[in-house]
């Protein structure tokens, strides 16, 4: 072999050895022919004194920490998301052994950790701040792309980026909002010329999306920022899942999949039991950089003696009581009694009625009791035997509902709902959509005796305010005055409290003019036009005959697209009930020549549905009722479900006793097999009754597309 082969091949093998040595060794002993005086297959033998590839550096670690439970007895629950820092990507590995939480106070803490999967929650897209209509046309293209491949419970916002950050559409699951947003979006001005730093308007957005929903609710929330160049956006949050991506297709794509493939792979539960004192500790992954300075949240005052088992905590395993109890010291008492009388014909009092007075609340069997402030709380319920109560905890929130954490709750006795079926049961149907609020059955204690089954209810507009981004304004719907609706003001974001009101006018004389395409394009611009629509033929399926005072609007701000805010009105059922005849034989409702809308009594409805193209809209949201929402299977499970809850709760005779209502319906209900029966016939007389009225609305419906089209 020549002296230049010899070279070549000792090269050759000087490059791999290194690499694939024992694959090699063959060859180079076959080299050996190749050596010489000055060179022999020793020297291309690597040194096995040396390290041939240096130790990595350790993974650096990017924590989330989305949500910390109190627990009793010291316990805290945490869901703790954890991504590599260089990929932003979950570890394909599962982390739970390997994770620590160490109290910097150097005190004990007993852990357990378990990988889980959050659920879709909230997602917000941040939009560039400047852009063409043609950009504008196909990045909202991209956006309806990004939207269908989300999950249908995922509540989506649109915000843009300019000289301030700008609400196009609130977070909802329906996604009609978001559609008008794009299309106000496209139709709108190319963008500001002095935005705000991207850093800014990102960290503006983050924090609607950290606080929406309030803390009740364990789930996935999400920010996506559309930029030119995401490598240079700040994402590094740390209750939120950030991500940067383009602005168009690709970009959103890539969004989504990373969202999921994080939502599904990236979560811990972190279980702990420590000190129930209020402590800051520092989370680690072992062998890995990085580190999450967290607090451990006090004990409540109420769990403080109790026991902490790291097994027992689990979201989904949590108990809630079963019982809430009133106790009152002498001055307390007699507080109460003094609300009482003031409710009574002889000495009625509707100031003292309603004013607050103080108590001692037990929230659960054998716990202590905190203070709390409550009022009678009802228009015309407050003359029932059994109040309703609007309680306001001291301190922090407590988890008394699932999915729910609040300081302020409504107890409702249900007193003018006949045998306690409907409410209940209404309330499941509207979720979500027409019904925001979280509710459960409990019994409730006053002084030491039983006072009967309640709704225990979150507060309604103080979650209508949480559970949105944004909001201006909740406003409860009156009986109209001559030509106008009427609101009482439960919450304004301003301190003029009448702003609301004099917003709904100006609204109001807006669409007075204004006729088809017109009156709806104005409707959709000042409100959630298919959701009030809904309720109309929601309230209709139900043959609500009292609908016209028990629901609320609440207003959120709206970028108009022309870098102006404006507002937009949902609404909120309340109170509802059902298959009843309306105000005065109906003289005050709408007369529908079509008989499909009932008890229509607003002057909003008097405008909008003589608009046949309004109608039109209208009569579809009664068909989808009847066929989706409303449809046969569902109300019958929801009944049943009802039915069931309230008579495993009718098996102890005291609670019997104490239900004055179904006493006044049979006088033997103190029986609580009587009181069983009263509650089952109850509710075979409601199917009974929907299924009146959907044979009628069939009837009517059909005859009007007949005429009308469909």
């Amino acid at each position: 072999m020549s002296k230049s082969m010899c070279k070549e091949l000792i090269q050759v093998q000087r490059n791999w050895i290194p690499k694939l040595f024992l694959a090699n060794l063959l060859s180079v002993l076959v080299l050996a022919g190749c050596s010489s005086d000055s060179t022999s297959y020793l020297d291309i033998m690597p040194d096995m004194t040396k390290p041939t590839d240096p130790t990595p550096d350790p993974d650096t670690a990017r924590f989330m920490l989305i949500r910390t439970v109190r627990w009793p007895g010291g316990g805290r629950e945490m869901t703790l998301g954890i991504l590599n820092q260089a990929t932003a990507a979950p570890f394909s590995q599962n982390l739970s052994s390997r994770i620590t939480a160490k109290p910097t106070d150097g005190s004990a803490l007993t852990m357990k950790v378990q990988k889980t999967t959050v659920q879709p929650g909230y997602t917000a897209l941040l939009l560039p701040p400047s852009q063409t209509a043609a950009e504008r046309s196909s990045l909202s293209l991209a956006i309806l792309g990004f939207v269908a491949k989300r999950p249908a419970t995922e509540r989506i916002a649109l915000y843009r980026h300019g000289s301030t950050v700008q609400l196009f559409s609130n977070f909802l699951k329906d996604r009609t909002k978001l559609t008008e947003a794009l299309d106000r979006y496209q139709k709108g001005v190319d963008g500001d010329s002095e935005p705000l730093p991207l850093i800014q308007a990102a960290s503006t957005t983050a924090s609607d999306v950290e606080t929406v929903g309030g803390t009740g609710s364990d789930v996935m929330r999400s920010l996506v920022i559309l930029a030119k160049d995401p490598k240079s956006v700040y994402v590094d949050y740390a209750q939120i899942y950030a991500l940067a991506v383009t602005p168009d297709a690709a970009g959103l794509t890539l969004a989504s999949m990373a969202i999921d493939d994080t939502r599904n792979n990236a979560f811990y539960k972190v279980a702990s039991c420590g000190a129930v004192v209020k402590l800051t500790g520092r989370i680690q992954v072992a062998d890995m950089k990085g580190e999450l300075s967290a607090t451990f949240s006090s004990t409540l005052p109420e769990e403080v003696g109790s026991t902490c088992n790291v097994n027992s905590i689990d979201t989904a395993k949590r108990p809630y009581t079963p019982q809430l109890e009133f106790v009152f010291d002498a001055t307390q008492r007699a507080a109460y009694a003094d609300r009482i009388r003031a409710t009574q014909a002889a000495t009625y009092d509707d100031v003292l009625a309603r004013s607050d007075f103080d108590l001692q609340l037990r929230l659960s069997p054998g716990q202590p009791t905190i203070l709390t402030t409550t009022h009678l709380h009802g228009n015309s319920t407050i003359r029932c035997a059994r109040k309703n109560f609007l309680i306001e905890l001291s301190g922090p929130d407590r988890y008394l509902i699932p999915d729910s954490a609040s300081d302020k709750y409504l107890l409702i006795s249900m007193c003018d709902d006949s045998a306690y079926v409907y409410a209940p049961t209404a309330y499941s149907l509207l979720s979500d959509d027409l019904f925001g609020l979280k509710f459960r059955f409990v019994e409730l204690i006053i002084d030491g005796k039983t006072n009967g089954i309640y709704i225990l209810m979150e507060k309604v507009d103080t979650e209508l305010v949480r559970d949105s981004a944004r909001v201006t304004s909740v406003m409860r719907r009156q009986y109209p005055s001559a030509t106008n609706d009427v609101f009482e003001v439960h919450y304004s974001n301003t301190p003029d409290v009448t702003a609301p009101m004099t917003r709904y006018a100006q609204f109001a004389a807006k669409i007075a003019p204004l006729s088809g395409d017109a009156l709806v394009a104005a409707l959709r611009e000042g409100m959630d036009l298919d959701q009030y629509l809904r309720y109309l033929a929601h309230e209709s399926v139900l043959k609500s005959g009292d609908y016209i005072d028990e629901m609320l609007y609440f207003g959120t701000e709206q970028a108009n697209g022309m870098g102006g805010i404006g507002e937009t009105l949902r609404v909120n059922a309340w109170d509802p009930e059902g298959f009843t005849n309306c105000h005065s034989g109906g003289v005050n409702a709408y007369p529908d020549p079509n008989n499909i809308a009932y008890c229509a009594e607003a002057k909003i409805d008097f405008k909008i549905l003589p608009d046949p193209k309004v109608y039109a809209l209208f009569a579809r949201k009664a068909d989808d009722a009847l066929a989706t929402t409303l449809n046969r299977e569902r109300m019958g499970a929801a009944l049943d479900q009802t039915k069931n809850a309230l008579l495993a709760l009718f098996t102890t005779p005291a609670v019997c006793a104490a239900m004055t209502e179904l006493l006044k319906l049979n006088a033997g209900a103190a029986d609580c097999a009587v009181a069983r029966m009263l509650i089952s016939a109850r509710a075979d007389a409601l199917l009974v009754a929907y299924d009146a009225r959907r044979a009628y609305l069939q009837t009517q419906l059909a005859a009007y597309h007949a005429k009308y089209g469909p």
